[in-house]
């Protein structure tokens, strides 16, 4: 890579203008579709995207831990992610946070519509977002993990817990929750104390 395209790709990296025209363009699709149809295209985009990558297949769960956790994975190909028990997985930082910090920067609080969307998606799909971004982001952990294999079975994901930029925590039913935690193998104060320091919480399994 020469000089030029090196500059080139840090440009595209850092340029918030791409950042915020993707949200607005999913306000404007919302003018068009409603809410629903915001939901659905950003759960559709996740899908596609899902879709798109390499399937995986592993002979042991420390060998899929291992990978997932050096970014190996196509699992975490957008984000660093950290095992904190056997089954238990957090993201500190979310990969939509830059773009989120730019909107606000440019435009300030988001339209309304995301966190309508938002709440569509946690009544209609699985209640486990909080912002908008946590649909596509979860969708697409979701289509993944059908893509990975490990000793000869199918990946499971199930989100715990979200966190939004302003800092609202987006968690299941206290009965999932409870279930949850115990597969992840994590105490409700742990629990706790990782959504406090991480953006994501969630249990990554395959059935014994």
């Amino acid at each position: 890579m020469n000089e030029g395209d090196h500059m080139s790709q840090k440009n595209i990296e850092s340029n918030p203008f791409v950042d915020v025209s993707v949200f607005l363009f999913f306000e404007d699709i919302s003018d068009k579709q409603g809410v629903e149809g915001f939901t659905n295209y950003m759960v559709g985009q996740a899908e596609s995207l899902a879709k798109s990558v390499p399937s995986e297949e592993y002979e042991t769960w420390d060998d899929f831990a291992s990978a997932v956790a050096s970014g190996e994975s196509v699992f975490s190909s957008f984000e660093n992610i950290e095992q904190i028990s056997k089954f238990g997985f957090v993201t500190k930082n979310c990969p939509f946070s830059k773009a989120i910090r730019e909107y606000i920067k440019r435009i300030g609080n988001f339209n309304p519509v995301h966190m309508e969307a938002t709440d569509h998606y946690n009544h209609t799909i699985q209640p486990s977002a909080a912002h908008s971004a946590c649909m596509m982001h979860q969708t697409y952990r979701k289509e993944v993990a059908k893509r990975i294999k490990v000793g000869g079975k199918p990946l499971q994901y199930a989100q715990i817990g979200a966190k939004a930029h302003t800092g609202q925590i987006a968690l299941p039913p206290e009965s999932w929750k409870k279930v949850l935690l115990d597969k992840a193998g994590i105490s409700e104060t742990q629990g706790f104390m990782e959504m406090r320091e991480n953006s994501c919480l969630y249990l990554l399994y395959v059935d014994e």
